[in-house]
């Protein structure tokens, strides 16, 4: 989803200095550029508006790389506790000491690393995909000592979401498996989740809750009043920002997961001029030469999504747009390049070598390209992402680069520095 021009007009200086610092070779092409700053202004406005409606926050950083400092500015907002997508992201949360609440709700444990989590990371809850898994979960908590509890994915009609959630149960289905799971021992379902609990709709600009989200409250209706299950948790991610923290609340949720929203990169945040969240992310990257007749861009993790909206009303797009010059302090003003998305996006999301421009684009070798596509830089091949602080009070300061799980890269070669947790516990306790 691009979002470039909503980032040049309200974010331009975001714009302008990841262009001065690739072109003073600080960063390098191919780099995520992070503004501190506007995350921890987004990040603020998210907490407060959950509160003030008593949700819960469960930050998701696989957005932004599971970045350290990212997850440190977000964490001072009040939002402390974190969801793992998968083990590689639990493992990078936990490298640098951020509680890890909630995992299993993407990717399932596998059983080799049951013992792990349940032992070292003592999640609130774990997001179960079949009675399988709960019983191997039951095996090692009562190995260890230890109740579990359990969460279970509800879906409106699960025939239709294989391909894009990967797991849960219909409502009569559940409500079946959450029988039998409260029969074993040392686990407990204590509520459900679901995903997406939000559609946006562009046309009407407003949010509503999913069909996914509606079964997920008749089946936490029929846990109370059927099976007499005391509920602690109705878990509602997908979309969450502060635009639709009273919608969650007065329909029923008390946890949330945002993650795009700390960047502004929601489908919102390019439809609706009144966004609360501030665009805080780009992609930067340089020219490199000319194939018929397209300028082609480094792009090893390039990933501009190229669907937009909710599983409800997607869109395709051909294009996106691009900031393409040699001068840092005009590229915002200058007239918007195209590009297109990967190429073989439809099949591999995760191939890229260049990304091309559009034949009409004028540009050099060696010109900065900035693009402001919605990110997931935990599925790009690289990866890599700069911590900029300072950028809204115009004193910026390159933090460090990291690559997609949140490694400090230093040097010529960018390799992990040897003592790249100190150091970064020492920047992650500067954070104010």
């Amino acid at each position: 989803m691009d979002l470039l021009t909503k980032t040049v007009r309200k974010n331009p200086d975001l714009v302008r200095v990841a262009a001065r610092l690739h072109q003073k070779g600080e960063i390098p092409p191919d780099t995520y550029v992070m503004d501190l700053d506007a995350i921890r202004e987004n990040s603020g406005k998210i907490y407060a508006e959950a509160r003030k409606f008593g949700l819960e926050c469960y930050l998701c950083a696989k957005q932004f790389g599971r970045n350290p400092l990212v997850i440190k500015a977000i964490q001072n907002s009040g939002i402390r506790e974190a969801i793992a997508m998968d083990m590689e992201g639990l493992k990078s949360l936990h490298r640098y000491g951020v509680p890890v609440a909630h995992v299993g709700h993407y990717g399932q444990i596998p059983t080799s690393q049951l013992e792990y989590v349940l032992r070292k990371i003592r999640p609130r809850v774990i997001t179960v995909f079949s009675l399988e898994k709960a019983k191997q979960i039951s095996e090692v908590a009562s190995r260890l000592g230890v109740t579990q509890k359990l969460l279970v994915k509800v879906l409106d009609d699960p025939r239709l979401e294989v391909l894009t959630t990967g797991g849960g149960y219909g409502e009569e289905e559940a409500l079946h498996v959450i029988k039998q799971m409260n029969q074993m021992d040392n686990v407990k379902v204590v509520g459900a989740t679901t995903y997406p609990a939000f559609y946006f709709s562009i046309f009407n600009k407003t949010y509503t809750m999913s069909d996914n989200f509606k079964a997920m409250m008749r089946v936490v209706h029929r846990m109370e009043k059927e099976l007499e299950i005391r509920i602690e948790q109705v878990n509602a991610p997908g979309r969450n920002c502060v635009r639709n923290m009273e919608l969650a609340a007065q329909n029923g949720a008390t946890h949330v997961e945002p993650g795009q929203s700390f960047m502004g990169t929601l489908p919102s945040d390019a439809f609706l001029d009144d966004s609360p969240e501030l665009q805080a992310v780009v992609y930067v990257t340089e020219v490199s030469h000319y194939f018929n007749g397209h300028a082609l861009a480094f792009g090893d993790s390039y990933m501009a999504t190229a669907v937009i909206g909710s599983l409800k009303n997607d869109m395709k797009y051909e294009y996106v747009y691009a900031c393409v010059g040699s001068d840092p302090d005009t590229l915002p003003d200058q007239p918007l390049a195209l590009a297109r998305p990967q190429e073989f996006w439809h099949s591999d999301l995760g191939w890229s070598m260049y990304c091309s421009l559009m034949p009409k684009a004028k540009a050099n070798v060696g010109d900065t390209v900035v693009f402001g596509f919605r990110p997931q830089i935990y599925r790009t091949p690289r990866g890599r992402v700069a911590v900029i602080d300072g950028i809204q009070r115009k004193k910026p300061r390159l933090l460090g680069l990291f690559d997609r799980s949140g490694v400090l890269l230093e040097g010529e070669d960018e390799s992990p520095a040897d003592y790249a947790q100190s150091k970064v516990m020492d920047l992650m306790n500067s954070i104010p």
